[in-house]
């Protein structure tokens, strides 16, 4: 009898947070703080950085880029170290902060970072640059 009891009450309690609750969440993919990847990401869908992502290597987007700023070897940024390393994102990639990218970065779409950005090889895009503040 205790058992039947129990699994009524939890029966009900299922039934009414069933009801306070949404049946389906669609969240946005997202990283709250900063990302350093030591090898691949592969990331189908947007990307929300809120701190630093860092990349060894240069950036390629299939969209428009926007910084603060770029900078790259001849900007002022050392030549990156001989890695391997490579990001891949299939999505818009929006950054809240500091981008550093010392390896290869690959965004099938739009590339927007809040604050600075900075590659250590170059920056290629096949939508517009635009670069808000000027060094």
């Amino acid at each position: 009898m205790p058992s039947r009891l129990l699994v009524a009450m939890m029966a009900a309690a299922q039934l009414s947070l069933g009801m306070l609750w949404p049946q389906w969440v669609e969240a946005q993919p997202s990283t709250t703080g900063s990302i350093a990847v030591g090898g691949s990401a592969h990331v189908k869908g947007p990307v929300t950085v809120q701190g630093t992502l860092s990349v060894d290597g240069s950036v390629y987007a299939a969209g428009p880029i926007t910084a603060a700023w770029f900078s790259t070897p001849g900007g002022g940024y050392p030549p990156p170290p001989p890695r391997g390393l490579l990001k891949v994102f299939h999505g818009p990639l929006t950054v809240h902060g500091t981008m550093v990218v010392h390896g290869d970065l690959h965004v099938d779409g739009p590339l927007t970072v809040t604050g600075p950005l900075e590659a250590g090889g170059g920056i290629d895009a096949s939508g517009p640059m635009v670069e808000r503040q000027a060094r």
